[in-house]
């Protein structure tokens, strides 16, 4: 038992040697760890001194394994890119997903309750109806389309050019104006435009184009007469009774000169008329040769000056005389004077005054000496 006893105590401290020498060990190695980084370090050192080759190769298969593992982190980075874009096209694809079923949520048509037999027709009705309006609609587009291409085909296309109406102005110079063209459509043709161009010719009062279907057109011409001169210089300009200078001639027609004017002689070209005045002055001379041609008298006048309102003078060169006539109040009874000095008179020069008091005295005739 003693035996026992102790080899137990041997035992046990044999076990709290070791412990203790653990312990011990355990300190010392604690204490002992940078010495040993120190050795490790000049090994190391002295280790490479001894054999340069092996450091070269182990930096290079540093080096190698970096650049594997920057192509792996590549890899990866890349791998995580497509992910992160599938992710969004997933997410995208499902929110279309959901906006798409919303919409076709919103415009499912919800269910129509059911229509009763007289609701039934009148929609049936209503649907005649619509029906009945495209059908007449496409008839009558159809028709106007039809129609219109048949009327712009060449069966319309002019062949003749009438011009009826004229005196002064040939037909070939209307034609011309109007630039109406043979083989034309008749329908292309626009007709203020041919009226406005034949208008710029003075004598051209008005005019009027008519179709004469499928191939004629119709120029209607009415033009202004001259009725009355005016002298410019040693030319002769035509004017009608509306007071539209025609025409500068050097020919000169039968018809009296118009003296005295106030239009100034820029203004006298073909086309133009004259200033308001000698327009209101105009309208006098009319009543004058009105009441002239009534009495025979009218063709003896060669002459009218309107330089004085209250005062016309008309010349008769065939008679040798000048005619003081006043304004144009008594017309007719100063005629009457005028013709008896003119059968009283005959081939005796001077002036003929009807511009006093009638009642008392008279036409007066004075003979120039």
């Amino acid at each position: 038992m003693k035996n026992r006893a102790k080899e137990k105590n041997k035992k046990i401290d044999t076990k709290d040697k070791n412990i203790l020498n653990l312990d011990n060990e355990i300190i010392i190695g604690i204490k002992s760890l940078p010495k040993v980084q120190k050795n490790t370090k000049q090994s190391q050192e002295k280790k490479k001194k001894n054999n340069p080759n092996k450091t070269e190769n182990s930096k290079k298969k540093k080096a190698n394994n970096r650049t594997k593992q920057g192509v792996i982190q590549e890899n990866r980075k890349r791998k995580a890119k497509k992910k992160i874009q599938n992710d969004d096209v997933e997410l995208r694809l499902g929110i279309e997903d959901e906006i798409y079923k919303e919409t076709s949520k919103k415009k499912q048509v919800k269910k129509k309750p059911k229509l009763t037999p007289k609701q039934q027709e009148i929609a049936r009705k209503k649907r005649k109806i619509i029906f009945r309006l495209i059908k007449w609609t496409s008839l009558v587009v159809l028709l106007i389309g039809g129609g219109i291409y048949f009327l712009l085909s060449s069966f319309f296309n002019i062949h003749n050019i009438v011009v009826t109406g004229n005196e002064k102005i040939t037909p070939e110079m209307i034609i011309s104006l109007s630039g109406i063209e043979l083989e034309k459509n008749t329908f292309k043709v626009s007709k203020s435009e041919v009226e406005q161009a034949i208008k710029t010719n003075a004598y051209i009062d008005s005019v009027k184009i008519k179709r004469k279907l499928p191939e004629t057109i119709e120029i209607q011409i009415t033009e202004r007469k001259p009725v009355y001169m005016l002298t410019l210089g040693n030319a002769y300009v035509y004017m009608n009774t509306q007071g539209y200078l025609l025409e500068i001639s050097l020919e000169k027609l039968k018809a009296p000169i118009i003296t005295g004017i106030l239009t100034p002689e820029e203004q006298i070209q073909e086309g133009n008329r004259l200033c308001p005045e000698d327009l209101q002055k105009l309208s006098s001379v009319i009543q004058i040769m009105d009441s002239a041609n009534n009495n025979e008298i009218g063709e003896l006048i060669t002459k009218i000056n309107i330089s004085d309102k209250q005062n016309y003078i008309l010349e008769l060169k065939s008679e040798k005389k000048n005619v003081h006539l006043g304004d144009t109040s008594n017309l007719s009874t100063k005629m009457l004077y005028i013709k008896k000095v003119l059968q009283n008179e005959k081939k005796k020069e001077g002036d003929i005054f009807v511009n006093t008091d009638l009642s008392t005295k008279g036409a007066i005739f004075r003979e120039k000496v």
